[in-house]
């Protein structure tokens, strides 16, 4: 056997560049070199045999020269080129394979098998050979043998079980064993004979291999360069260190688990970001289906190993669930886990588990998330921003972008308040929507019509609204409840509470959104409580105010248990009574039976509201209000206002019925339609109307002739 000179050796792949896709070209080579020793005699044999063989044995000969064993003098070869490309820190799929522990052996049979997918006629190759194989076993060939060109446990023992100088087929098996487990080799014929066992390699290890990452749909590999950095990183709070974390995730001993937990869309995977770059790492991304099978957990430890990156996971949970997480394999990194408030997570074994929360971005952060954003604002606007909504900072950016474009189409070099708003209804409210309605926000508070001490508790919901971060902030006594504001309105039917909420929407500059009952009560156990949790959640990050109308419904008193569906209702209670005081929005909740909210429910609302039935005065005002400027006679409606006790919202069907009867007799709305629509309204509560009225409804006076004609 000819010896290759150091110096040969040296010089043979010095123009190969140190990329994934070349080492795993020079690796291949390697492996066909291999292959074409084992499947002849000598290597004018495997050619006639295999024609296309002969491509491959003239670039391995024009490379090294010839040699009598072409394989032995590649790896050669390659183990120089390979030791140059660790002393220049290149990263390389099978280099870091070789790190993570996997031996010359494996890595070799990986390759050997994964070959069909450079260039399928190597399964010629292995038919032909599996082929001999069979003979040699059964004394002809088994029609019946699987044949799909990939080789088989047998063949690969039987051409690499002299590897390294040896004669055993041992290491063989135990090399293919290890591979399986890792969850590079999968085996779709595991039935079979073992030596007929026909290894296939993962689409996504192949692809890894080459560098990519493109056929798996629940994975997402983020390189290094493409990951934010610890300087341009705004902390949600003061109290996040991230030179802290980074210390813990260093640690000598076991790699620890780190839960981010925090709101959509509000830094948890740029965190993840940040300290896998100051790690020098790569991040690789999966989706919560990495749970679903115990292969696609291996496959995700593999891939990380090979990309040299962190492995992270996203995935939320529920409340009430918990999690376990088994070991990576091949990979001894941090694991970060980018996940909501809910739920419980564990590790297996003795790996740490760390947990960090970041809250929605305070006043401060914000700021400099707007300065980021619009560099060219000035500081009062910028300011005064950063105090408008208290968004997550994923939201505040996209705000920031969509404000601009609107801006631009409008011609204006700043973005104005009503660009932010165009821009906050695009906002992502997918969760939202399915559970909650937005209610059309319009008119003022000052246009409500109600008595003056609902007037001052009302005008004090709104100085707590416009002024909580900074009074959550006051003390850690009055910190304790937050900066969420949860109010009740209570009070009969039609007194104004719904219109209320809407108005305060509007002086606060948000959208308003009422929960729907019939989508977020749900009669499978738990299910109520995580759509509950789900709209509150999504109102947090949105900063919407949040309407629970009806909330007797929800938080009715709690019983004594004397049935399942009395335990479950409680649990139900208990969750809510937990979510809300947790809750960091502006939480309106309506009511006609306060009286049937639990008083847990009462000692948690920040301000109660009660909405009393309007007095004489204000019914003429609340008329005079629908009314708009028709001209109707003052005392007819002043009498009526002091003797109709009826609510705002019942007098608002008054003014439109009797509207609708001057619409259809084609004149203006006068006294007659008001006195009509009011003994209607009367009618509809089973009341007598304290006003005289004529029998019939007016009619227009085409109608009225017509009529007479018909009866002649």
């Amino acid at each position: 056997m000819n010896a290759l000179p150091t110096a040969t050796t040296a010089d043979v792949f010095a123009d190969c560049p140190y990329r994934a896709d070349q080492h795993l070209k020079l690796a291949s080579y390697a492996v066909i070199a291999s292959l074409i020793e084992a499947c002849a005699e000598d290597v004018d044999a495997a050619i006639q045999l295999h024609p296309f063989l002969a491509d491959y044995a003239e670039e391995i000969e024009s490379a090294l020269g010839h040699f009598d064993a072409p394989a032995l003098h590649w790896r050669a070869a390659l183990d120089v080129w390979e030791q140059a490309a660790r002393d220049k820190q290149a990263s390389l799929p099978l280099l870091a394979l070789q790190r993570a522990g996997l031996s010359r052996l494996e890595l070799e049979l990986l390759l050997a098998i994964g070959l069909i997918e450079e260039d399928p006629r190597f399964g010629a190759v292995f038919e032909h050979g599996q082929r001999g194989r069979a003979q040699d076993r059964h004394g002809e060939f088994d029609s019946g043998l699987r044949r799909d060109g990939r080789p088989s446990f047998g063949l690969l023992m039987a051409w690499w079980r002299d590897h390294d100088g040896g004669d055993s087929v041992d290491p063989v098996r135990r090399s293919l064993h290890k591979l399986i487990e890792l969850g590079l080799l999968q085996l779709p014929n595991h039935d079979a004979p073992r030596p007929d066992w026909t290894p296939t390699v993962q689409l996504a290890v192949w692809d890894g291999l080459r560098g990519e990452l493109t056929a798996t749909r629940w994975l997402r590999h983020q390189p290094r360069a493409q990951l934010p950095r610890l300087l341009d990183y705004i902390a949600p709070n003061d109290d996040l260190h991230c030179e802290l974390l980074l210390q813990a995730l260093r640690s000598e001993a076991a790699a620890p688990t780190l839960l981010i937990r925090g709101a959509l869309r509000n830094g948890r995977k740029t965190l993840a970001g940040v300290l896998a770059h100051a790690l020098g790492k790569d991040l690789l991304w999966a989706d919560a289906s990495v749970f679903e099978d115990e292969s696609r957990w291996r496959l995700f430890g593999v891939l990380a190993a090979m990309l040299d990156a962190v492995p992270a996971i996203e995935a939320d949970s529920v409340p009430g669930e918990t999690r376990q997480l088994a070991a990576l394999p091949l990979i001894d990194a941090p694991l970060l886990v980018v996940t909501n408030r809910q739920g419980a997570w564990s590790c297996a074994g003795n790996r740490p588990v760390l947990d960090v929360e970041l809250p929605l971005p305070g006043p401060d952060q914000r700021l400099a998330h707007w300065r980021a954003c619009l560099p060219q604002a000035s500081a009062q606007s910028l300011s005064e921003l950063a105090g408008w909504r208290r968004l997550s900072s994923g939201h505040l950016r996209q705000v920031a972008a969509s404000s601009g474009a609107f801006a631009r189409l409008a011609q204006r070099e700043q973005p104005q308040r009503e660009d932010l708003r165009r821009a906050c209804r695009g906002l992502p409210t997918a969760r939202l929507d399915t559970l909650a309605t937005r209610l059309p926000a319009e008119g003022s508070l000052s246009e409500l019509i109600v008595d003056d001490l609902t007037r001052d508790e009302i005008d004090a919901l709104v100085t707590r609204c416009q002024w909580r971060e900074p009074l959550a902030g006051a003390s850690a006594t009055v910190a304790l409840g937050g900066v969420g504001v949860r109010a009740l309105f209570a009070g009969p039917s039609g007194t104004g509470k719904t219109l209320a909420a809407r108005m305060l929407a509007v002086e606060l500059g948000k959208d308003v959104y009422r929960i729907d009952l019939a989508s977020a009560v749900n009669k499978y156990l738990g299910e109520t409580e995580k759509n509950l949790d789900r709209a509150l959640s999504a109102a947090e990050e949105l900063d919407v105010v949040l309407l629970l109308d009806e909330g007797d419904a929800l938080m009715a008193n709690r019983t004594d248990v004397g049935s399942s569906h009395d335990r479950y209702a409680n649990l139900e209670t208990n969750f809510l009574l937990q979510r809300i005081e947790s809750f960091e929005g502006i939480l309106v909740v309506t009511s006609n039976a306060a009286d049937r909210i639990d008083r847990a429910f009462a000692r948690r609302m920040d301000v109660v509201i009660n909405f009393r039935a309007p007095d004489a005065w204000r019914r003429y005002e609340i008329v005079r209000l629908h009314l708009g400027d028709c001209d109707c006679d003052e005392t007819w409606l002043q009498d009526a206002a002091s003797r109709c006790a009826l609510s705002g919202g019942q007098w608002r069907n008054v003014v439109v019925h009797a509207r609708l009867l001057a619409l259809r007799s084609g004149g203006p709305l006068g006294t007659a339609h008001l006195q009509a629509a009011l003994a209607r309204e009367y009618r509809k509560i089973g009341g007598n109307c304290p006003m005289r009225v004529s029998e019939r409804e007016p009619r227009s006076a085409a109608r009225s002739i017509t009529s007479s004609t018909s009866g002649a």
